[in-house]
């Protein structure tokens, strides 16, 4: 870590002597023990390696190192300029920058840059012999798929901006890069399709990105809750994904992907809410498979959200719903029972996060939601033959917790999840009408949420009935002709007739 230093002394620029040149650098990485400094003749001139061991490519610097010698050898008549072009030439294939600024310096240094600096020259040479340390290219971890790309992105932006390229070859991507964090420099990278993704949008998220001031940035998320638009809402309204294949699908949507390297995990906005229940799976089934999974994982979400909620606003308000013969087993179950049942179902869900939390913690053979749920059946049938709960709730909590795990996205997993709590209190309070009250705030504030200043429900509310056939079902791909609806895109015909102008008028139409 750089220590905090001056603005003064990282915008200052280099002198023609080293050892003032060395004594700069070393001043800002005061008691940092891991930076080498190695001093060597340069043409009978007094030079010196900086570097990090660490970030460096060790065979590399020895090589470097061995044409130091030939340059010994055979220039010893030595100018400025003579000098520069003998080390460029002398140190192919090794690309070759120079720098006078300090702060220039440091910051490639600590990326794993060699620094040369050679006494009576004010400008720094640095050579590229950064190595890569991170994990190598595997299977997406939190979207799998059947079929389909198996590539996930990593923990290097320059790696994940290339699966990105690999998969859209035009010049119409583009990318934008930005340093942010004042300790951690993290780089970021913006793409988007020219010609298809809002100008407005584009110019948006650049704005909200250079206004970001804080010491670091660690993960993607931290971006996501600086950036979004209602920061006091439960609900994500960017998307993220460790997919590439997910993200080249947003951007040819006409969306805008952010690219953090130290992250597997890239956002893209604007965000819908329908987004955070389909998958890339959807697009690599035929229709009507595709279709009939998203009606199971719509019926997913609305058993995870109400199903304890109803049961208990059943049993509690409601019983004379229930045909008799289930009526009469449900209280003959709870019989003897000490709490109601919306004690006991509180408890059963509590239960249930500590041990899904648990389960997270466990090694990757534990952690399985399989797992987790068997561990929740066999810690309810305890509580039913200790006479805690009642069966029927035992069973409702474990359909409850398995049918979470339908849902794609975990960070829509977890709204989902703890939005079934206020539900569950409101319907052992006010038992159907608490669940229809909570329900209707929980769709109006859904309804008025904004993601970049594209409506978060669309293309349901607005609706853009063009949109439909990719939100309740997947249609053919030769019926899906046009982009996402209500984005303002440039370019709103994915195929078929080419359309240059603005998506507005198209948005009329399909209303």
């Amino acid at each position: 870590m750089v220590s905090g230093q001056p603005n003064l002394i990282k915008n200052s620029l280099l002198s023609s002597s080293l050892i003032e040149n060395i004594a700069s650098i070393k001043n800002m990485f005061e008691s940092c023990e891991d930076i080498e400094y190695k001093h060597m003749d340069i043409s009978n001139v007094e030079g010196c390696l900086i570097y990090h061991p660490g970030m460096v490519d060790l065979q590399l610097l020895t090589e470097i190192e061995s044409h130091v010698v030939t340059i010994n050898e055979h220039h010893t008549v030595r100018t400025k300029q003579t000098t520069q072009n003998v080390i460029k030439k002398n140190f192919l294939p090794v690309s070759v920058k120079q720098s006078n600024n300090i702060g220039t310096i440091v910051e490639k240094l600590l990326i794993g840059i060699t620094i040369l600096l050679i006494d009576n020259e004010d400008q720094a040479y640095m050579l590229q012999t950064a190595k890569y340390t991170g994990r190598a290219i595997t299977e997406a971890v939190t979207e799998r798929t059947v079929r389909g790309p198996r590539e996930g992105f990593i923990e290097d932006l320059d790696t994940n901006l290339a699966l990105v390229r690999k998969r859209i070859r035009t010049p119409q991507l583009k990318v934008k890069f930005l340093t942010l964090g004042r300790q951690t420099n993290t780089k970021i990278g913006i793409l988007y399709m020219a010609g298809i993704a809002s100008e407005e949008i584009v110019q948006e998220i650049k704005d909200r990105l250079s206004k970001i001031d804080i010491d670091g940035i660690l993960e993607s998320q931290y971006i996501e809750s600086l950036i979004q638009d209602s920061k006091r809402s439960p609900f994500p309204t960017i998307y993220n994904t460790d997919r590439p294949d997910k993200v080249c699908g947003s951007l040819l949507d006409g969306k805008v992907a952010i690219i953090i390297d130290g992250s597997p995990f890239v956002l893209t906005a604007p965000a819908l809410f329908v987004e955070f229940l389909h998958t890339s799976q959807d697009y690599y089934d035929s229709s009507l498979a595709a279709t009939m999974v998203r009606w199971v994982r719509f019926l997913g979400l609305f058993v995870t959200l109400i199903l304890p909620a109803f049961y208990v606003a059943l049993t509690t308000f409601h019983p004379d719903l229930l045909q008799t013969t289930l009526l009469l087993r449900i209280a003959g179950s709870r019989e003897g029972l000490p709490y109601p049942v919306l004690i006991e179902a509180i408890f059963m869900v509590m239960t249930y996060e500590l041990i899904r939390e648990a389960g997270l913690r466990m090694p990757k053979t534990f952690g399985s939601p399989i797992i987790i749920t068997l561990a929740l059946v066999i810690v309810g049938q305890a509580a039913v033959q200790a006479g805690i709960i009642g069966p029927v709730l035992s069973i409702v909590v474990s359909i409850t917790a398995l049918t979470s795990f339908i849902m794609p996205n975990y960070a829509f997993h977890q709204i989902i999840r703890m939005l079934g709590i206020p539900l569950l209190i409101l319907a052992g309070f006010f038992g159907f009408m608490g669940i229809i009250i909570g329900l209707m705030f929980g769709l109006t504030h859904v309804i008025s949420l904004r993601s970049f200043g594209v409506p978060y429900f669309s293309p349901v509310s607005p609706a853009f009935y063009q949109g439909w056939k990719d939100v309740f079902i997947r249609a053919p791909w030769w019926g899906m002709k046009s982009r996402i609806p209500g984005m303002n895109i440039n370019n709103f015909h994915r195929s078929g007739e080419a359309s240059s102008s603005s998506v507005g008028s198209k948005e009329k139409k399909d209303e």
